[in-house]
């Protein structure tokens, strides 16, 4: 009956842990501590309770995470949004682009990107451009018109 209360404490823990984190990891670690106690307080042996937990944490790791983390933290904007929202920002050249030494950067809403002519021509310093496109850390400028 010991085992069955370090496995419940344990899955208690594990879910208070998880409140400051928010990744549903230490939520799954607890829910399998929590279904390992089952065999536990029945009365079963150690190897049977920790076959289950081995059993229930690939369970709720595989099928009930991806769930919960969606459910708990709402669809990821990031990657819809992303570096699309700097897609026609306009923004000021910091360094001269030129795009076959590698050189350029460009200052927009007050953060400093690498940039390439989207052109392939090279752009002075202190000239207006215009977002094209975004890669990474890259952004794709053309002169403003």
């Amino acid at each position: 009956m010991d085992y069955a209360y370090i496995w419940l404490i344990a899955g208690i823990l594990f879910l208070i842990i998880e409140v400051f984190t928010a990744d549903f990891l230490f939520a799954s670690i607890g829910i399998s501590c929590l279904i390992a106690g089952i065999p536990a307080f029945i009365g079963f042996s150690p190897a049977v309770q920790i076959t289950t937990f081995a059993i229930a944490a690939v369970i709720v790791f595989a099928m009930v995470r991806p769930f919960a983390k969606k459910l708990i933290q709402g669809k990821n904007h990031a990657r819809e949004l992303g570096l699309n929202t700097l897609v026609d920002k306009k923004g000021v050249v910091t360094e001269e682009i030129i795009n076959s030494q590698n050189k350029g950067r460009v200052k927009i809403n007050g953060d400093l990107w690498r940039a390439y002519s989207e052109s392939g021509e090279n752009i002075e310093k202190g000239v207006s451009v215009r977002v094209i496109r975004a890669e990474s850390i890259t952004v794709y400028v053309e002169r403003e018109n």
